[in-house]
Order: structure tokens, then C-alpha cells, then sequence
């Protein structure tokens, strides 16, 4: 009796444990299920799609960008890659040789041009001998080419001229796709302004700096993209399902840039910087009365083409946007803006400057060391009197001078359509010394990049309004137009105070330290602006920034910047800048 109860329980202990184990399979099976059919419905229902359909990307056309008189500076052409599909390829090794061979003599052709340049090239110092690309392309090719892909790309980039020559021979297995290639007609002519452009992080074109960077989602368009039904073997199915959304093309930008200009100052830059033994050069033409940008210029320059190259020479920042500096002296006619709008000085006031004189326990001088005496504000501006302008300074008071300052449009970004703009830096008023005071007054210790201390000047060339610069003009949308308007910013001076300081400005040109390089037949308003750099926490009397900034006082039909990065040939604005303004000036007239 108890043998046979005990085999019971043990009969019915086995019976428990395996329902519970047939239980908690069930359980997983049902969970499992429950996961796939509901949790994870979308993520196994993209797989079963992705079995049976394939994606192709249809590229799209990048916008163009021209110039005001409608040159290309930036187009899309076609290019093509070379693909191979391994599985129709009966001789691998002798189709690598053949190609390798092919791809061997347009790679050499180039590296024969670059070898007899006078110059030698950054390119050049890069490029390996193409014996050396011979070998490496045939191991690659005949790798890619024996494997067992359907498809492999071969990494190769070719014109339609080389497609067509290699399409001749025939090769078994070879194809060519199309691809969209960034090309610049005009080719280093105005690359700063432009940018360039190269694959982002998911691999499709990018825009980097420049109108290629800023405005990339207006140029770059949306690809299209074709699904098809496809078996087992992935081979699309005849009457299958097929899906097709066309690409949308990149929006065409007109720039205000003229052409002709940019070429004029790029080539006449080129010239001051070596000329004067430069560490480089920036020039930027506007319409003071529409702040429209006419030309940007910055050398050294680079081939937008061949961005990826490397060396002291290869600099991609548009500096004159994105490097700031302690203008000096062009700074002088803000401060003494600032003293006649506020009813503080007239041109005739006067001061003497009979020595240095000590700010918060520091010695200021003039730049050449010289005093002369009695004084008053138009032989301030003149003599780019620092002395004076320390005075006039004080007289504002730091935080009116620094209102002043920042209504001209420094200490922040001028909301130009370029990327990398900087901002400049005006310290709060709050924490200014009366050497600071000073020393803002005639422009250390405060800094601007090149556009802001032009875009200030044409604020006094146009009656005294602040404008945004413009060098978008409008943008072209299948077959619609959109202009960008003009802006106005803000006005900063009485109309009273404007007429003031462009006979100022006059005065300063035809009496100052320019007068031995004037254009005799034209009336110029403008000022010289030489500022030490400073090194290790002190000004080097070595080196320094040669500004100078003007416009035709009767006209006004544009106005321009020239800056040189510590000149070495003169550290004075009046020997360095000036003269390439003047050149550049008189090019521009005629």
C-alpha cells in the first residue's frame, strides 16, 4: 500500500514537473511571439520588406552658385564611378591588369603637368609616383574582382571624356555609374566666399565653410530614390512592385560678388602681400548704400577642388570674416562720432598734446612719438593723434564710447550669409579702466574682424545707417525667383553728424599720412589704421596690422577695406595698405 502511494506521488511529481515545463515553453513561445508580433512589430516587418525590395538612391543635381553678372562660380557636373560585377568577370587578374593600366595613364598625364609647374605644388608634394599607384590599383582591383560580390565599387572617380575612352575597350564585368561632381569653373577665384564641398558623415555631399557651408540645405536639393520587388536571388521581379520618388534639385544662388572685380582684387592682393612681404592680405569691396559685398578677397587662397590638401599655405577660414584683430587707428573716427553726436566736441575744439600722458598708471605716446602742440579734431584725425583721441574718449565716457561702438555693429556678428563668421570683442563698459577707456579709444584692446570695421564705415558713408551685409542676392527655385531685399540695421548718428565726419574723413585723407599716394582727380574719405600685434602680453614694434578703409566721397559707390598681416617691408599703414588701396581704386574706376 505505501510502495504503491509513494509511486503515485512520484507518477504524479513527474507529471507536475513536466506540465510546468511544458507550461513555461509555452510561456516563451507566447512571450516570444507577443515581442515579435507586437513589441517589435515595425522592426520585423522592415526586415521582411527588406528581403524582398530593393532601395536605390537617385542623386539629385547640387544648386549653382553665380556671380551678379550671372557667371557660374560653382556648378554640379556629371562625373562616373567604376563599379564591377565579379560574378561576370571570367578572368579577374587580367581585367585588374588591363584596368589598373587604364587608371595608371590618366593619373600619370596629370602627374606630368604638376611635375613641370615652375612652382611645385601642395598637390604634388602628395601624390604618390604613379608607378606606385600602378601596383597599388592592380592588388586592389584584382582583389575587388575575384571575389564573389554581385556588385563592388572600384573606388574610382573618372570625367565623361575617360568613361567613354575606357568604355571602348570592353572590359567584361565593368560598368560606370553617375555621380554628381562639384566643379568651379573659375577655379581659386573668390574659394573663401564660396567653400567647398565634401562628404558629410552619412556619406552624402556636404557644404563647408563659405556659401557652400552656410547655405548647404538650400543648395544640396533631396535624392529620390527608386524601390523595387526583387526573389530570392535579389534580381528585381518583371512585374513586381515598384516605387519611384524623384529627387528634388538644389535651389541656384545668385551672389552680389561681381565677377570682374573679384578678379581685379584678388590679382592686385596677391601682388601687395608678396610686394610688401605680408603674412597675408584681406580686401572687401561693398555698396556702402545697400551693403551689398562686390568682391572678398583673402590671400593666401586655395583651389576649392583640392580642399582635402594640407600646408602652411592652405587656409579654408575666410578671414575676413572669421579672424579678428585690434584694428588701431580706423577705429579714431568712432570715437570722435560718438563726441559730436553727443554735442561734446566740433571739429574745431581744441586740446594740446604736449607729451605722453599716464592712464591708470600706464604711459600712452603717439605712434611716431611726435607732439605738436595745440591741436583740434580735425588735425586729430590727420596726425592719427593717439593722444587726442584718449582725450575725446574720456570726454564720451566708457560706457557711451562702448554703446557707440557696439551700435556700429562690433562686438557682434553682422549676419552676413557666410559660415564661420566671428564676433569681435568689445569688454562690458563696467570693467574698463581709464586705460582701457583709452586705449579703445583709438582701437587696442578691442577687436573686429575686417567686414565689421567696413561695414562701420559705410554706416558714415550712407547718412549713418548700420546695414546687414548682403552677398546673397536671390535664390532661383524651379523657375521662381526669390530676391533677398536690402536691411537696414539700425541709425547710429543724426544726419548732422554724419556730414560732419564725412568732411572729416575728407580732411584726414587729403592732409593725413596718405596724402603722398592720393588720386589726384577724385575726392577720397577714409583713414589709415596701423596696429602693433601684441605678443606674450606686450606690442611687438616689429609687427603689426596695416589698414585702410575709404570710399569716393562723391559717389559713394563703393567702399573698401584693405588690410595687410604684418607687412614687412613697413609696419605703416601709409606706406603698405594705402598704395594697394589707391591701385586698387583707380582699377575699379576705370
Amino acid at each position: 500500500m505505501k510502495k504503491n502511494l509513494k509511486r503515485n506521488i512520484a507518477r504524479n511529481l513527474r507529471i507536475d514537473l513536466i506540465t510546468a515545463v511544458f507550461l513555461s515553453v509555452c510561456i516563451l513561445f507566447i512571450f516570444k511571439l507577443f515581442t515579435i508580433q507586437i513589441l517589435d512589430h515595425a522592426k520585423y516587418k522592415a526586415m521582411a520588406y527588406n528581403q524582398y525590395w530593393s532601395s536605390q538612391v537617385i542623386p539629385t543635381n547640387r544648386g549653382a552658385i553665380y556671380s551678379s553678372d550671372g557667371y557660374p562660380l560653382a556648378e554640379t557636373q556629371a562625373s562616373y564611378l567604376i563599379y564591377a560585377e565579379p560574378k561576370k568577370i571570367n578572368d579577374p587578374i587580367d581585367i585588374s591588369d588591363k584596368l589598373a593600366q587604364e587608371i595608371f595613364e590618366i593619373y600619370k598625364k596629370k602627374y606630368d603637368v604638376l611635375t613641370k609647374e615652375t612652382t611645385k605644388s601642395e598637390e604634388l608634394k602628395q601624390m604618390e609616383t604613379p608607378e606606385k599607384v600602378y601596383e597599388s590599383l592592380k592588388e586592389k582591383f584584382s582583389s575587388y574582382l575575384s571575389s564573389n560580390l554581385m556588385w563592388v565599387s572600384l573606388g574610382q572617380i573618372i570625367t565623361p571624356v575617360e568613361k567613354d575612352e575606357i568604355e571602348k575597350k570592353g572590359y567584361e564585368g565593368i560598368g560606370f555609374q553617375e555621380v554628381p561632381t562639384r566643379y568651379y569653373p573659375e577655379g581659386t577665384l573668390a574659394s573663401h566666399v564660396l567653400g567647398f564641398v565634401a562628404s558629410g558623415e552619412n556619406g552624402e555631399p556636404q557644404g563647408y565653410y563659405g556659401i557652400e557651408g552656410s547655405l548647404n540645405g538650400d543648395l544640396k536639393g533631396k535624392s529620390g530614390r527608386i524601390r523595387e520587388e526583387k526573389d530570392a536571388l535579389g534580381i528585381p521581379i518583371l512585374f513586381g512592385g515598384y516605387q519611384k520618388v524623384a529627387p528634388i534639385e538644389g535651389r541656384d544662388i545668385y551672389l552680389t560678388i561681381n565677377r570682374s572685380v573679384q578678379y581685379i582684387v584678388e590679382k592686385r592682393l596677391k601682388v601687395g602681400v608678396e610686394n610688401y612681404g605680408a603674412v597675408g592680405g584681406n580686401v572687401i569691396v561693398m555698396d556702402p548704400n545697400t551693403g551689398e559685398i562686390i568682391a572678398m578677397a583673402n590671400y593666401p587662397t586655395y583651389d576649392p577642388v583640392k580642399f582635402y590638401l594640407s600646408g602652411e599655405k592652405i587656409q579654408r577660414k575666410n578671414l575676413s570674416i572669421s579672424e579678428t584683430y585690434e584694428p588701431g587707428s580706423v577705429i579714431k573716427p568712432f570715437t570722435i562720432s560718438a563726441a559730436i553726436d553727443l554735442k561734446k566736441v566740433t571739429p574745431e575744439t581744441p586740446y594740446v598734446d604736449d607729451g605722453p600722458k599716464k592712464y591708470s598708471d600706464y604711459v600712452i605716446d603717439n605712434w611716431d612719438g611726435k607732439h605738436l602742440g595745440k591741436m583740434n579734431i580735425i588735425l586729430l584725425l590727420q596726425k592719427s593723434n593717439n593722444i587726442g583721441a584718449a582725450w575725446v574718449g574720456h570726454l564720451v565716457g566708457a560706457q557711451k564710447l562702448s554703446e557707440y561702438f557696439k551700435a556700429f555693429g562690433f562686438g557682434e556678428k553682422t549676419g552676413i550669409d557666410l559660415e564661420g563668421e566671428d564676433t569681435g570683442v568689445i569688454r562690458d563698459s563696467k570693467n574698463w579702466t581709464d586705460i582701457d577707456l583709452a586705449t579703445a579709444s583709438f582701437g587696442q584692446g578691442i577687436s573686429a574682424t575686417p567686414l565689421q570695421v567696413l561695414n562701420a564705415f559705410n554706416a558714415i558713408a550712407n547718412g549713418g545707417y548700420l546695414l546687414k551685409p548682403k552677398i546673397v542676392s536671390k535664390f532661383i527655385e524651379n523657375g521662381k525667383t526669390t530676391n533677398i531685399p536690402d536691411k537696414r540695421l539700425r541709425k547710429i548718428i543724426s544726419s548732422e553728424t554724419d556730414k560732419i565726419m564725412n568732411d572729416l574723413l575728407i580732411q584726414a585723407v587729403s592732409g593725413g599720412e596718405s596724402k603722398y599716394f592720393n588720386l589726384k582727380n577724385y575726392v577720397i574719405a577714409g583713414k589709415t589704421g596701423t596696429a602693433q600685434i601684441p605678443v606674450d602680453g606686450k606690442y611687438d614694434a616689429n609687427k603689426s596690422n596695416a589698414t585702410f578703409v575709404g570710399y569716393l566721397a562723391g559717389t559713394k559707390k563703393f567702399s573698401m577695406i584693405v588690410r595687410l598681416n604684418r607687412p614687412s617691408t613697413s609696419v605703416y599703414a601709409a606706406e603698405t595698405a594705402v598704395p594697394l588701396w589707391m591701385q586698387l581704386t583707380e582699377d575699379l574706376i576705370k
